[in-house]
């Protein structure tokens, strides 16, 4: 009954590993992996629209898929939009050494405040303690 089972499971692992692809010796050689076309695809006549169907607001219908990609950008506007997000860029870039400067000592000054009223907190909460625990 055993010696069966481990034939049995010996024949299936065989059975299924004969379907793989690298038991094949061409497996192993290049191959030309160039895409082709099949001949009734390229015969097919180009789809100019992709015939989305929309409602009366203009919104795609729900299951009412495109057939192919929408139209893209043409290369002038996009040349016209990297143009004026770089002139924006530039517009945008006017912080100069003395201002970054300027703002680092007042950023300084306002921590130093800061601080100092930080620790005119407590001193100032002292005595009314100890006038409080001497009563």
């Amino acid at each position: 009954m055993r010696l069966a089972a481990v034939l049995a499971m010996v024949a299936a692992s065989g059975a299924a590993l004969a379907g793989c692809q690298s038991f094949v010796p061409q497996a192993f050689l290049p191959q030309d992996d160039t895409p082709v076309i099949p001949a009734r695809l390229a015969a097919a006549p180009p789809v100019t629209s992709s015939g989305q169907q929309r409602d009366k607001n203009g919104f795609p219908l729900i299951g009412a898929y495109p057939k192919a990609a929408t139209t893209q950008v043409s290369d002038e506007t996009v040349a016209q939009t990297r143009e004026r997000y770089a002139r924006t860029g530039r517009r945008g870039a006017g912080s100069t050494a003395p201002q970054y400067r300027r703002t680092v000592a007042e950023m300084q000054a306002l921590a130093a405040s800061q601080a100092q009223a930080a620790a005119d907190l407590p001193a100032a909460a002292a005595p009314a303690e100890a006038g409080s625990r001497a009563q």
